[in-house]
């Protein structure tokens, strides 16, 4: 099984990169990181960004796969996902553009692979879920 999470911004959210890793490690994924440059920042502000994904990944024993790319962002999630097979796109809500930029386009008309919305306030071990909501 291939996922695909695309990411934005100078650092990647924590709470993202550690749910989504535990969703591949459950789901014996390889996670494909999709970096969508803007037009200011560079690779290797583009690498670093990328930093929490690697090394949770290796830790948890994660395939990981970087692609650092620019381009209409929709555009480039879908053509990215399908070059490469993808069988789930996970978008991090924490990242508003991406998923605005995605519902905007119309995206999810555009492919038929499934794609999961992951919200910033996400329940990780060393987090509790809002107060009235239950943890499965």
């Amino acid at each position: 099984m291939k996922i695909i999470i695309p990411s934005a911004g100078s650092v990647a959210d924590q709470r993202t990169v550690d749910y989504v890793i535990d969703i591949a490690k459950r789901l014996n994924a390889q996670l494909i990181v999709l970096l969508i440059l803007s037009e200011k920042e560079t690779e290797a502000e583009g690498e670093q960004s990328l930093r929490l994904f690697v090394e949770n990944g290796k830790r948890e024993k994660v395939p990981i796969k970087i692609i650092i790319t620019r381009g209409d962002i929709a555009s480039v999630i879908i053509e990215t996902a399908q070059e490469k097979s993808v069988d789930l796109i996970i978008l991090g809500v924490s990242r508003g553009e991406i998923v605005a930029e995605w519902m905007n386009a119309k995206a999810s008309k555009r492919t038929d692979i499934p794609v999961l919305l992951i919200p910033k306030w996400v329940a990780t071990e060393k987090r509790s879920l809002p107060n009235g909501l239950a943890q499965a």
